[in-house]
């Protein structure tokens, strides 16, 4: 009975991955214990990021390194997942497509469901980029509080949002990220190479 269990286990984590390979990604089981987290993270949030407080999936309404450093430890597997490029058309304006933005965190929402209905209970995503569910998110409105979002439901913090080393964290698993370079072009800036988005979700 336990060996079983085990494997069905084994199958439905497997099953999860094909999901994703299905959506055009790549994943690949990561013990939660090599996901890396750090306090500057946050800090590039706060000062490099025209995201910041403009959103409930970024600081300051997300978990702080220490408190992703505790939710970490009660988790044992966890499955780091990629998208190469945009499936959406980009602009000088915006160098991530709101296609792209809807697509991944619609898969990671998809995702996070299947794995709860498999008997993973304790799961939960960490998606790309910023929060794109509403056109406008009242996290810019004055005395905002992150109960106010109209999308809790499926809402969820990407991985650097919650002070996750996402360059380190794939490292840990054979993937190198490369830096992004733009070149500046009338309206804005055009990315020089793909896009990589990188996601998580924790298992059990």
């Amino acid at each position: 009975m336990k060996q079983e269990k085990k494997q069905e286990k084994q199958d439905n984590l497997s099953e999860l991955v094909r999901f994703i390979v299905e959506k055009g990604g790549d994943a690949t089981m990561i013990p939660a214990k090599d996901i890396v987290t750090a306090e500057w993270v946050r800090q590039k949030c706060f000062y490099g990021c025209n995201g910041f407080g403009r959103r409930f999936s970024c600081p300051p309404y997300t978990p702080t390194p220490a408190e992703t450093r505790k939710v970490l430890k009660e988790y044992k597997i966890a499955i780091l997942i990629k998208f190469l490029g945009d499936v959406g058309e980009t602009t000088p304006e915006r160098l991530v497509s709101r296609e792209m933005t809807s697509y991944v965190q619609g898969v990671m929402f998809d995702l996070e469901k299947m794995a709860f209905s498999a008997g993973f209970y304790k799961a939960f995503a960490y998606t790309g980029h910023q929060c794109g569910l509403c056109t406008h998110c009242t996290a810019k409105d004055d005395g905002a509080e992150l109960t106010d979002c109209l999308n809790r439901r499926k809402m969820r913090p990407s991985m650097e949002a919650a002070g996750i080393d996402v360059y380190a964290t794939c490292a840990s698993v054979g993937w190198d990220l490369e830096i992004l370079s733009c070149t500046k072009v009338d309206g804005g800036s055009v990315l020089d190479s793909p896009m990589t988005t990188v996601m998580l979700l924790l298992i059990e």
